[in-house]
Parts: C-alpha cells; structure tokens; sequence
C-alpha cells in the first residue's frame, strides 16, 4: 500500500484553516526523538509538497493553531519550505490564534463538548479534532486566559495546564516510521468534513 495519501493531507489542511492573515502553519519533521526538519507554510500546495518530500525521511507533524507571522523576521528561509533544523524555532509565545483544539482524553469531556463529538474527526492517534467556526485571538486576554477559558469549557476544569495551544499532531496521509504494509501511513480513525459552528461563541461567554 501507498505511504503518502495527498486526499487525506488536503483534508487536514482544511480542517486546519489557517488563512494567510491569520498566520503560519508549521511543520516539524521527527527522526524518533530527534527533530530534523521545520518549515513555516501560508498556502496549502506548498505543504502538501513538502508533506510529501519529506514522508518517509521522518515522522510529519503539524501544528495545530497558526504561528505567528513575526517569525518569518527571524526565520525567513522557513516559509513554504522545511529545512533541516535540529531545534524547534517556535515557542508558546509565538502561537497567533486558536482555530482548533485537539482533545486525548476524550473520557473527560463536558456535556457542552460531547454534543459535537460526532461531528469530530478522530486522527490517528485517537485525539478528537475540534475545528472551531470562528478564530480566538489573544486581544484581549492572554494565552493562559484563555487556555483557562478553553479547558472549562472542555473539560469543566478552568486549568490551563489541560490545554496545549502549541500541540503538533501526526499528518494524516504522511508515511508512519512504524507503520506496516497494512498501515503503511498515518489515517484519520474517522474523517468528518465538518467545521464546529458555536463553540467559539460559548468559550467567549464564559468570561
């Protein structure tokens, strides 16, 4: 079987929606434990080609909340193209927005959450990929703030340790370093096309 499926690639790319003025998405390429690659996109055909360069050399991660676009000041050789790089640029104060949140412990969502867990996709690793209808920025209140509004609203718990803004997650559709001939590549568990209208609204009422 394949190891790189540009459907599935394409179809995280969307459930992403990091428009170009929201910000940058990130790409990290992984050797194990080791990172080897980093690349800063602001349009989907230059990571999906780059996703498929590097399928197969290492693990593809991507993140998921836009990365500032300050950092291409810094880190101009990084757009639309991963270079070899063997510490991560990024860091938590960089993350511009949150248009997603991914959740691994599914057993501890909220009834407020649970409503919409059908219409979530289901990536590879099991976390439940909430893409929200409208971006929360940070104008008026700080990360941790709002990582405190996001996990109460998740998770009943206004701790902002339960909330990772700057999560990476495997790539959907890129080549597993331990996949097999009958799992060669990262999937989707369950692909659902949806984006998650009200979530949004019902954190920012919470304050």
């Amino acid at each position: 079987m394949k190891r790189f499926d540009e459907r599935d690639v394409r179809r995280f790319y969307d459930l992403l929606q990091h428009k170009p003025e929201l910000g940058l998405t990130q790409l990290n390429a992984s050797d194990g434990d080791h990172l080897i690659g980093v690349g800063l996109f602001d349009n989907e055909e230059d990571f999906v080609s780059e996703c498929r360069r590097y399928s197969g050399l290492g693990q593809i991660y991507a993140g998921v909340n836009p990365r500032s676009l300050k950092l291409l000041d810094s880190y101009g050789g990084l757009k639309n193209r991963m270079r070899s790089l063997f510490v991560d640029v990024v860091t938590e104060d960089d993350i511009a927005c949150v248009t997603s949140i991914v959740v691994r412990d599914v057993g501890q969502l909220t009834e407020a959450a649970e409503v919409y867990k059908r219409d979530a996709s289901v990536l590879d690793g099991g976390g439940l990929f909430f893409p929200m209808d409208d971006p929360l920025d940070f104008q008026d209140q700080n990360q941790q703030k709002l990582s405190k509004l996001l996990a109460r609203w998740f998770f009943g718990e206004a701790d902002f340790q339960k909330v990772n803004l700057k999560r990476m997650v495997l790539v959907p559709g890129t080549a597993k370093k331990d996949g097999n001939w009958f799992r060669p590549r990262a999937r989707f568990r369950k692909y659902r096309p949806y984006i998650l209208e009200g979530i949004s609204t019902a954190i920012r009422e919470q304050e």
